[in-house]
This record gives structure tokens, C-alpha cells and sequence, in this order.
């Protein structure tokens, strides 16, 4: 079958390729998920399942909008662009799916507030349906929030599309097929109308400064989450069994977050903020969509094992026999 989202021929069947088998994968890896969660007869897990099952069910729904969707990023001077090349390419597909991108924002945030919970508050779980209640309002907020700076934020006007025409008919050559007709169904921040720094475009630069902000603001609360851990843990154990847990968690939450970091937000946020500064990183278009399906498979199985491991070893219960 041929592909034109891409000049190269082979590129556009590699990534494809990898396209395909990384939707079946992601798809195989949440039913497992929700199999084991559901299908585990220990009480041990408790609330956890609960929270488990939602990342596992949003999981699913960004795996079938990203395959719909099939969103390719590109940058060339100040101009970020993105538009979809799967079987639902239109402006409002790209603005679902980046909403859909945006649920990892509070899932990772809460993820880390139930294990410090957990962990120096076990009785404050007793309030976990609050918890619970929190989190979905968190994500349909940062939902809202992404959906709204791909699609009205980063809305194509009149100066956008003259300014980059060459671009969409062909003048400037890019590593992603482009024809004039599509123009508008990208959607496109161009933060500068004339040279760097020089007329501002504010809608565009206040959209990538939220977008900026919610991923600062994510990792600084991950960070001071993971200090206030690492430090109540090294307090409270003594023994070398406690130790050595302590280590396998702190290292499991480091993953959980810096993975996603370098593999997926990183490659797709500086492809978004660098036009600012007028940088270009050659090929980027063909990078970040094999660098986020590294990220959903490397987490999605590492998640299932951490589910497994928990699910045999009683993790949870272990650390609150060890600190009552």
C-alpha cells in the first residue's frame, strides 16, 4: 500500500510500518493491563486498580485517536506546524488528539501524589473517591486546555497561510508532502510576522507559553513529589530490606517520569518552542513520531510489569508494615 505522508518513498513505509504495529501493540498491552487488574484477586492493590484502569482506558483513547488521527509535527524558521495524515486529517482531529496528549500531564501528577500519599499518609486514602474526582477534573481540564492551543490558539489565519504558501505549494522543500489545498488543515504558530523578535504574533506565543507552562509546572510537582519521598524513606527505614524497596521504588518513579521527558515531550516540545528563537532541527518530522512510540511501549511495559510485581510481592503493603 502506498503512503505519501512523507517525500521518501521509504520513509513513508517505515513509519507506516512502525504505525501499525505499535497501535496493535499499545492495544494489546492496555487489554492485558485491564485483564490483569481486574482479573487479580489480592486487595493489596486497593485504590490503586482504580487508578490503574484509568490510565489503562486513557491509553486506549489516545492510541485510537493517534492512529485516526496520525499527527506529523514540522518547524522551519519561527513556524511550528502539524497536521494529521491518517484516516481523519481535518484541524479538529489534531486539536482531539493533542487533548488526548495532554491527559499524561495530570495522570503522571496524580500517579506521584498517590504513591507520596501512600506511602506518609495511608489514612488520607480513605478519601480516595475525592482524590479520584480530582484527577477526571484535571483531565478534562488539560484536555480543554491542549485541545483549545492546537485548535483556536494555533487557528491558521490569513497572515499565517501567505507567509508560509511557499511552503504549501511546494517552493520550499520539506521532508513532508505538502499541497495548497491542505494548508488550512494544519494547525500552525507562526510567532513572528516579519523577522526573530520581530513583530510578535500573541496568539500564538500566549498558546506555546501555556503549553510550556503546563509541562514545567508538571515536572516541578513530580520533582518535589519525588524528594518529599526519597527523603521520608530514608528517614523512616532502617533495615536492608527497606532500603533495598526504597531503592526499587525511587527508581521506578524516576522512570515513570524522565522516560516520557526525553523520549516523547522533550523531541515534541522543541519542535513546538524552538521557531521562537528561528532554530530548525533538520528532520524532525521523521524523529518525533518514532521517539512517541518508543515512549507508549517502553511505558505501557513497564507499567505491566510494575502491575505484575505488585500483584506478587504485595509492594504497598510491605512499606506500610515497614513504616506503621
Amino acid at each position: 500500500m502506498a503512503h505519501k505522508e512523507y517525500v521518501d518513498p521509504l520513509v513513508n513505509e517505515i513509519t507506516y510500518a512502525v504505525q501499525v504495529l505499535v497501535t496493535v501493540v499499545a492495544y494489546i498491552l492496555n487489554l492485558l493491563l485491564l485483564y490483569i487488574i481486574f482479573k487479580s484477586t489480592r486487595r493489596d492493590i486497593g485504590t490503586y486498580r482504580i487508578l490503574l484502569t484509568y490510565f489503562a482506558v486513557s491509553d486506549l483513547y489516545y492510541n485510537t485517536l493517534h492512529f485516526s488521527v496520525y499527527p506529523i509535527p514540522e518547524m522551519h524558521g519561527n513556524a511550528f506546524m502539524m497536521r494529521g495524515h491518517g484516516i481523519y486529517p481535518e484541524l479538529l482531529g489534531v486539536g482531539l488528539y493533542l487533548g488526548a496528549y495532554g491527559h499524561a500531564f495530570p495522570i503522571l501528577i496524580f500517579h506521584f501524589l498517590y504513591r507520596l500519599v501512600a506511602i506518609k499518609y495511608p489514612h488520607w486514602l480513605k478519601h480516595f473517591p475525592v482524590f479520584f474526582g480530582a484527577l477526571i477534573l484535571s483531565t478534562v481540564a488539560c484536555n480543554l486546555l491542549m485541545f483549545s492551543i492546537f485548535y483556536w490558539f494555533f487557528h491558521p489565519d490569513e497572515q499565517s497561510l501567505r507567509i508560509l504558501g511557499p511552503i504549501f505549494n511546494g517552493t520550499i522543500p520539506q521532508d513532508v508532502v505538502h499541497t495548497p489545498d491542505t494548508a488550512a488543515e494544519h494547525a500552525q504558530a507562526l510567532y513572528w510576522s516579519g523577522k526573530t523578535f520581530e513583530g510578535p504574533r500573541w496568539r500564538n506565543l500566549i498558546g506555546v507559553g501555556l503549553m510550556a507552562s503546563t509541562m514545567t509546572a508538571t515536572y516541578a510537582f513530580i520533582v518535589c513529589c519525588s524528594l518529599l519521598i526519597n527523603k521520608y524513606l530514608k528517614k523512616q527505614m532502617k533495615s536492608a530490606l527497606s532500603m533495598r524497596l526504597h531503592k526499587q521504588l525511587f527508581r521506578s518513579l524516576i522512570y515513570q517520569a524522565f522516560v516520557p521527558l526525553f523520549t516523547a515531550y522533550y523531541p515534541a516540545g522543541t519542535s513546538v518552542m524552538l521557531p521562537i528563537f528561528g532554530i530548525t532541527i533538520p528532520y524532525i518530522s521523521i524523529i518525533v513520531p518514532p521517539a512517541r512510540a518508543f515512549f507508549r511501549l517502553t511505558g505501557l511495559s513497564r507499567l505491566a510489569q510494575s502491575i505484575i510485581a505488585d500483584a506478587k510481592s504485595k509492594t504497598i503493603t510491605i512499606f506500610y508494615h515497614i513504616l506503621s
